[in-house]
């Protein structure tokens, strides 16, 4: 009776214990949202090289322990639980990689007290990367606890990566306390198995430099890769140079391959070069008034087109020092008096649009061409109908 009356008693004491840790949960003072991170863009195409992958494969292995629920004390997201700031720069890193041909695994340890001690989760096996993948991974892994089973976690990505046949990563986030599973071993059991085909790189998400000590032990031993701490990472630039040292290659662009204002045309085809980002440009990549043409002998701007036309008042508002002149065009009928002043009324009409929507009357200036500069032949109606049209130029 005895016996029973003491277990009774030991698993009220146990129930009333683990209740308070979650009202003492719950009654933590909230946080604010996570820092807002932009991306670099390495997929465009306006800069002088591209990427490529110079690994097949890649396995993330993150910290679920108990300890990464304790307060980040460094820069970045600073006060927020260690495994959000883990999460988060997962994300920062998976928003800068390129979608490139690779594929990518997820390996989680720790997860609670009640399970194993050497437990281990693998999110998802080998297979083709791509963002959306990684962040749904992500959001869906659960809360930390338990013990830092690091060495089963390396294990895992050891076995995960027997199906891939060329260069290889294994990423490691953690806050290196208290690693059990023998992680330096299992490490050197990695470099082993792969040899050259296999570089380690930890990120230190934690506040200890024992922790990170421990992670850079683990990286030296597989003697290709690098330790980082996440504050070294976080910016745009940081996360970019990260991403490049461990997924890609950088190849120079041919000439001909190259865009430098961004707009979509290849520099040896731009007639326009330097047009602002987010601007509208045809084939010739110069920046004209889109879908906006006149009819014969008309300046009036047609109600359907000021869609278009809003996409100038937008580049505009986005670059405040920016002045403009629009130049005005017209098919060939008729004298060159006559549809000089034709074109002018019309470049008139879209700077009057413009004013209508804001935009300070001094920043754009107007002239008209007349018939000096068609785009296609005046022989054919359609020819006609597309030399009638106002273009926009950026004035330094």
């Amino acid at each position: 009776m005895r016996k029973i009356y003491l277990l009774a008693s030991f698993l009220t004491a146990l129930i009333i214990f683990l209740t308070g840790c979650a009202q003492l949960k719950s009654l933590r003072k909230p946080i604010g949202p996570l820092e807002t991170f932009v991306p670099q863009n390495l997929d465009s195409e306006s800069q002088s090289v591209k990427y490529v992958p110079k690994i097949e494969s890649f396995v993330i292995i993150l910290d679920a322990s108990a300890s990464m629920e304790d307060k980040f004390t460094g820069t970045v997201n600073k006060g927020h639980p260690k495994f959000a700031v883990a999460k988060d720069i997962l994300m920062r890193m998976n928003t800068t990689l390129p979608e490139i041909d690779i594929k990518s695994a997820l390996v989680t340890f720790g997860h609670g007290f009640f399970k194993p001690l050497d437990k281990t989760f693998v999110v998802y096996e080998l297979t083709k990367h791509s963002r959306g993948l990684l962040e749904n991974a992500l959001n869906g892994v659960t809360v930390p606890e338990g013990c830092s089973p690091a060495g089963n976690a390396i294990k895992d990505a050891k076995n995960l990566l027997l199906t891939s046949g060329g260069q290889n990563a294994v990423i490691l986030v953690s806050d290196g306390e208290q690693l059990i599973g023998s992680p330096l071993s299992k490490a050197q059991d990695l470099k082993e198995m792969y040899g050259d085909r296999v570089c380690l790189y930890t990120i230190h998400v934690g506040n200890t430099a024992e922790g990170a000590e421990e992670l850079s032990d683990l990286a030296r031993e597989v003697k290709c890769g690098f330790s980082v701490c996440v504050d070294e990472i976080a910016s745009s630039d940081n996360m970019a140079d990260f991403v490049e040292k461990v997924f890609l290659t950088a190849v120079p662009r041919q000439v001909s391959d190259i865009d430098s204002d961004g707009d979509g045309v290849y520099d040896k085809d731009d007639e326009c070069p330097d047009t602002p980002k987010g601007a509208i440009v045809d084939s010739r990549g110069c920046w004209v008034v889109k879908g906006v043409t006149f009819d014969y002998k008309k300046w009036d701007i047609k109600e359907k087109f000021n869609s278009n036309l809003s996409n100038i008042v937008d580049v505009l508002q986005k670059n405040p020092d920016m002045h403009i002149r629009i130049e005005g065009h017209t098919d060939n009928i008729g004298s060159m008096k006559y549809n000089i002043d034709l074109s002018q009324k019309r470049a008139q009409a879209v700077k009057n649009y413009l004013v209508e929507k804001g935009i300070n009357e001094s920043r754009a200036s107007v002239m008209g061409f007349g018939y000096k500069k068609p785009i296609a032949p005046n022989d054919t109606e359609g020819g006609r109908s597309l030399n009638r049209r106002a273009e926009i130029v950026p004035v330094k």
